[in-house]
């Protein structure tokens, strides 16, 4: 029997991570974001560093070195850093799903995962002002400053996800909800949540 899992892709600024994180412990299920890039880091013996400067993001080519199944180095071959963390990051995505319920912020889980009929695959907005006071606060930047850093991590997003999957970030068409923080907040997106997981 599979696992409920609730995939939570988002605009940056939205508050996608916040409302996963408290679903998470409300429901009492694992929650994962970064520590993906930890298990992705000793799995294919990159650096935590490396793989976190291109997460969700589409990068050029590059040699690198990394583990292979049998735990052999290899790299011998051209490839770029994204393409490795993103195999990685779905073996684990896949496990985490195949373990127990959970909720999982962003890296294609939603499509990674595709097939499991217990997903609710989510995509989280808000309105402009509504991610830029998010941004200024959390970031400590200036108006222009956070609209700039909103355009280029959406854009960077956008670009790694229809890259790696046969979606594109943000069609409406392909979650099962899409949830405007800035009409239900942070606790109204919580509770609209936890609904639609009991119904799975």
């Amino acid at each position: 029997m599979e696992n409920k899992v609730i995939a939570i892709s988002r605009q940056f600024g939205s508050g996608g991570r916040a409302i996963g994180k408290k679903v998470a412990e409300e429901l009492d299920i694992p929650f994962y974001d970064l520590a993906i890039i930890e298990m992705a880091a000793e799995r294919s013996g990159a650096a935590y560093e490396d793989l976190l400067e291109v997460d969700e993001k589409k990068v050029g080519t590059r040699w690198y070195q990394f583990t292979d199944e049998n735990n052999a180095k290899y790299s011998l071959k051209r490839i770029t850093v994204n393409e490795e963390l993103y195999r990685v990051q779905k073996e684990i995505i896949h496990d985490m799903a195949a373990k127990s319920p959970c909720v999982i912020i962003g890296r294609g889980a939603d499509y990674i995962l595709r097939n499991n009929d217990k997903l609710l695959s989510v995509f989280v907005i808000a309105d402009k002002e509504t991610k830029v006071e998010n941004v200024t606060a959390h970031y400590n930047l200036d108006r222009e400053s956070a609209l700039e850093l909103m355009k280029k991590t959406d854009k960077q997003r956008k670009n790694y996800y229809n890259a790696y999957t046969d979606y594109k970030w943000g069609d409406i068409t392909n979650y099962n909800m899409v949830l405007d923080r800035s009409k239900f907040g942070i606790d109204g997106c919580v509770e609209i949540l936890k609904a639609a997981y009991d119904a799975l």
